[in-house]
């Protein structure tokens, strides 16, 4: 019990003397501070996908923490989230128009091979292969290189993301899912948002009152307190 209760005190003086802690004073301790996390690298590792932009991620950091201000390893940890949400839910724009793009150039290249084939001789579904049977040869090669243009662009990167998306939706509705993903992103970024801004105020008030309250934010528009 005693053992105990040493423990419980000393992290009682722990919590109150990171509280009193205003972190770096100077320009330069905060700017230190601030780009701690990127030397750490792991926004690098753990958020950028293949063929996205390291520089823009890195900058995108270092204004969050211009102007949150993060002071501390717990402080820096909630910014890192927020920065990640933040590169997560642009990403979730680029899908969005990749998922469009596939569509859209799916659908056109079908339409042009369908318009290439009208200007084909067929009995049924096959072809009678001899170039004497093509009823005009310039519109069917201009139809069959609109197909092959559409299809490069499918192959292109944001349509190629867009694919990926949808496969992972097992070809069900993938603009739904997409949308319950941006929830729970807004959902982790605000959450991560409050917590931090709850540290800050008791940082600055020196510890001499309690956080405000934590609130479960919903981002359907209807807020939840919690304990």
């Amino acid at each position: 019990m005693e053992l105990s209760t040493r423990k419980l005190r000393k992290a009682e003086a722990n919590r109150q003397n990171a509280l009193k802690s205003t972190g770096p004073k100077t320009p330069e301790g905060k700017a230190v501070v601030r780009l701690n996390a990127t030397k750490h690298g792991l926004l690098s590792q753990d958020v950028l996908l293949p063929g996205e932009n390291d520089a823009a991620l890195k900058e995108l950091g270092e204004r969050l923490r211009e102007e949150l201000q993060p002071v501390g390893e717990l402080e820096n940890l909630l910014v890192e989230r927020i920065i990640a949400s933040t590169w997560r839910l642009r990403r979730l724009g680029r899908v969005e128009a990749g998922i469009f793009a596939w569509e859209l150039y799916g659908e056109l290249a079908e339409r042009a091979q369908q318009e290439a084939r009208t200007y084909e001789w067929t009995v049924g579904d096959v072809l009678i292969s001899s170039e004497a049977n093509i009823t005009d040869e310039q519109k069917h090669q201009d139809a069959l290189s609109k197909a092959q243009e559409m299809k490069a662009k499918q192959d292109a990167e944001t349509a190629t993301l867009g694919r990926t998306f949808i496969r992972d939706a097992n070809e069900a509705n993938a603009f739904s899912k997409l949308s319950r993903y941006e929830t729970a992103i807004e959902r982790s970024l605000y959450k991560a948002l409050h917590e931090l801004q709850r540290l800050q105020a008791a940082r600055g008030a020196g510890g001499n009152v309690s956080p405000p309250m934590a609130v479960d934010v919903d981002v359907s528009g209807v807020s939840r307190e919690g304990p």
